[in-house]
């Protein structure tokens, strides 16, 4: 019987869980491409939250704090890079839901809340 912890788990296989919030993003930016004029609101916070939350979806428990703090620290990154190419190739030009700035303020906000979800997750509930 093994006594494995969510953060043991990680190390031994750290790609996994970013396979997903790495294929979000990837989606985000293949739909962004061909539709530079709509907004997909929840794709940053996604990618920024994926990473965290494919650690939770596989039944081992929450993370230690700083584990979860690199997780949402790995998706966020992974939602900043998708962003500043959407941006540098002028695919943000859809409509926000902030009051303030244009789509890729609304993005950069939206992941980084995205990232704090992610984080919440990730330590939320009994060790």
């Amino acid at each position: 019987m093994s006594n494995t912890t969510p953060e043991r788990g990680a190390a031994h296989s750290p790609g996994k869980a970013l396979y997903l919030s790495v294929g979000l993003a990837v989606l985000w930016v293949v739909l962004a491409f061909a539709n530079p004029d709509t907004t997909f609101h929840l794709g940053a916070p996604l990618v920024a939250a994926a990473v965290a939350l494919s650690h939770r979806t596989t039944g081992s428990g929450p993370l230690s704090p700083p584990a979860a703090a690199g997780a949402a620290v790995s998706g966020l990154t992974n939602a900043l890079i998708a962003t500043g190419i959407l941006a540098l190739n002028d695919k943000l030009e859809g409509g926000t839901l902030l009051p303030f700035g244009d789509a890729t303020v609304e993005t950069l906000l939206f992941a980084v809340g995205g990232a704090v979800v992610g984080f919440g997750v990730g330590v939320w509930g009994r060790r």
